[in-house]
């Protein structure tokens, strides 16, 4: 029950249930897609350092989605 004694509506219950799915989707496919990106980026330019580079910013870049897109 919600504060003023009626039941939620049903839609709410819906959209927060496709944000809590939706936000760790997006937070795994930014690492993932940047995280190819460093990838490939390493074994072309020779520098390891650039996979755990990209996966941080994949990291950062989808949280930053993730606040935009539900947080606000």
């Amino acid at each position: 029950m919600t504060g003023n004694g009626r039941l939620p509506d049903e839609s709410q219950d819906r959209e927060f249930a496709n944000a809590v799915s939706a936000a760790p989707a997006t937070i795994l496919s930014g690492m993932l897609v940047f995280g190819g990106v460093g990838w490939l980026l390493a074994r072309w330019l020779d520098v390891t350092a650039l996979l755990p580079v990209f996966l941080v910013l994949g990291l950062v870049f989808a949280g930053y989605l993730v606040y935009v897109r539900y947080g606000r």
